[in-house]
């Protein structure tokens, strides 16, 4: 026989909530008992008594919460308020779960005030600071930079200087006839130098070290022997001593005298430098002048290793940076006498 499960219809609710009242609380719990609060929950197979219940029966308090169904006339009803706040009062005197370490409370000085009259005030902002340049830091260092200088600069010269007493003894010694007393080679500025200083965007960070660099060789040399001419990016372009307009056309030292080029040889710079010299430009530039005469000294901003192989064999390339000595300077310009 089969067992029979009344429906329950609206009139049924109308009939019950008409007799809790009017307590909206009330209304809706009764809703809910006669299922109309929430939907009802999905058919499944009953449970069979042989195997007993399952390990979890899903009450009406875990199914989801649905608003109540809203019945004409009916009042709103209110939402649940939220549990109290904890207390921690209502826990004094529980004993304490076993195996956690006590907490021992731990005391803490509140720290010092700072007293700020007593820290030094910073310098007010001023026109001055906005427009004053930092010291300079030569990239030759201050107690040796005169010295590489002449190192540098000098040109060795034969038969220039003292007599040379081992000369004498050999050609006494194996009975040769002296025409001319035999001098021992000395260096020596007399020749002069001519310095090229490229004003190019690959040299502008080093504007400042190019105006001092000019300062010490004309003070080391002389104005009427030192020869300062600026030339951007390539000397083949133009050459002058004062503003671009007045460059003209390179021209080689007279014989003898030492060129030094202080740039970078195209090899620094903006990534996109529109006017970097080619390694052919200075080449020519190069070869003219060792076929003046001349002997050519580039103080480069950057390692050696990075200029390029094909004017090496026209030139003497020394880094310019506070690594260079006097001693490397010697080595370097003595390879090439």
């Amino acid at each position: 026989m089969s067992a029979h499960v009344p429906q329950i219809c609206v009139a049924d609710l109308a009939r019950a909530l008409d007799a809790v009242g009017a307590d909206p609380v009330r209304q809706y719990r009764v809703a809910r008992m006669l299922g109309f609060g929430h939907g009802p929950p999905p058919p499944g197979p009953r449970p069979d008594p042989a195997i007993g219940p399952p390990a979890h029966v899903p009450q009406a308090e875990d199914a989801p919460l649905l608003p109540p169904a809203r019945l004409p006339g009916a009042a709103a009803v209110p939402p649940e308020p939220p549990p109290p706040p904890l207390d921690p009062g209502r826990y004094e005197g529980r004993p304490r779960p076993a195996g956690l370490p006590v907490l021992e409370p731990v005391d803490h000085d509140a720290p010092d005030p700072t007293d700020w009259t007593a820290v030094p005030f910073l310098d007010q902002v001023t026109d001055r600071h906005l427009t004053a340049r930092p010291p300079l830091e030569p990239l030759l260092t201050e107690r040796s930079s005169t010295a590489i200088l002449n190192a540098a600069l000098t040109t060795l010269v034969r038969d220039d200087g003292e007599p040379d007493i081992d000369a004498l003894v050999e050609a006494f010694a194996r009975g040769i006839p002296l025409t001319r007393l035999p001098r021992a080679p000395r260096p020596t500025l007399r020749f002069g130098v001519q310095v090229l200083v490229d004003r190019g965007d690959g040299m502008q960070p080093y504007r400042r070290d190019q105006q001092e660099l000019a300062r010490r060789i004309t003070g080391l040399v002389g104005a009427e022997l030192t020869q300062i001419r600026y030339f951007a990016d390539a000397p083949n372009r133009g050459t002058g001593p004062a503003s671009p307009r007045t460059w003209q056309p390179y021209r080689p030292p007279s014989p003898g005298t030492r060129v030094l080029v202080v740039s970078d040889l195209g090899v620094g710079g903006p990534v996109l430098h529109p006017r970097r010299a080619s390694v052919a430009e200075w080449y020519q530039v190069f070869h003219e002048i060792v076929r003046a005469g001349c002997t050519v000294l580039a103080l480069v901003p950057y390692p050696v290793a990075r200029v390029p192989a094909e004017l090496t064999p026209l030139l003497s390339a020394l880094t310019w940076d506070r690594t260079t000595t006097v001693s490397t300077v010697a080595a370097l310009v003595g390879r090439r006498r």
